[in-house]
């Protein structure tokens, strides 16, 4: 991602005036050592890509006055720091990478990746992030495949978004949430998760799609999409009623 023309927020002025300047100043720096970090990264130059990439994390979690471990999502603005968020997410992604290539640093590899992950869940760009990783294993660049694996498992299984019933039936939690469990179970079998990753394939782009051409996605909302989830919904109900009263 270029950094060139991203304008983020430094902090609204009172939560800044509780903050040593030296803390501000780096704050307000921390894109410029992002920048160098991604250089290094993309010239191969790992040991400096990883210190920089630390350096950048290390002062986000300073200005919010916590550990870089405990840096979560949940500090930042969903809407307004989506961007930030997007950014700290490639940062452990390049991190989790870096870390993969010696034995003795499996174990930081791991922890860079489960933030990726948890950076990732839920938000937009969780697609993206998600194909990056299936890229990455299919080209079997990395030593620990099976920790790789598991966090794409992750964003695939954890996530909430259902894109194409969420869109359908955006205030019916009951028929979201009977679905969300659906895809977990099918998950754990070889045909599930062939199901499931395409549907994250597809769908995001269907419904950016849908976006485009308003009237006629209400036509079909109305007359296919709805009908034909609803109807699924209802069937995986009765499945599971069965199967609790056995």
């Amino acid at each position: 991602m270029s950094l060139e023309d991203i304008d983020l927020d430094t902090g609204d002025s009172e939560s800044t005036e509780k903050r040593p300047e030296n803390i501000l100043n780096a704050y307000k720096e921390r894109l410029k050592v992002l920048k160098h970090a991604q250089e290094y990264a993309h010239k191969g130059e790992i040991p400096k890509a990883v210190e920089k990439y630390n350096l950048y994390l290390g002062t986000l979690a300073a200005y919010f006055k916590v550990k870089e471990a405990d840096l979560k999502p949940n500090l930042f603005d969903a809407k307004k720091e989506i961007t930030e968020m997007l950014l700290i997410s490639h940062a452990y992604w390049d991190l989790a990478k870096s870390y993969d290539r010696s034995p003795r640093l499996q174990k930081e590899s791991v922890r860079c990746l489960n933030q990726f992950v948890v950076f990732s869940l839920g938000f937009k760009y969780q697609h993206v992030n998600a194909q990056m990783l299936k890229k990455l294993l299919r080209k079997k660049q990395v030593h620990n495949r099976k920790a790789f694996q598991q966090a794409y498992d992750r964003l695939n299984v954890e996530s909430k978004a259902c894109y194409v019933a969420t869109y359908a039936y955006p205030k019916n939690e009951e028929l979201l949430n009977t679905l969300r469990t659906f895809k977990k179970e099918i998950y754990t079998t070889k045909v599930g998760k062939t199901f499931v990753q395409l549907y994250y394939e597809v769908s995001p782009r269907f419904i950016e799609l849908l976006n485009k051409f308003p009237i006629s996605a209400k036509l079909l909302t109305k007359l296919i999409l709805r009908p034909l989830i609803k109807s699924c919904y209802i069937l995986i109900k009765n499945v599971s009623n069965k199967k609790t009263d056995k």
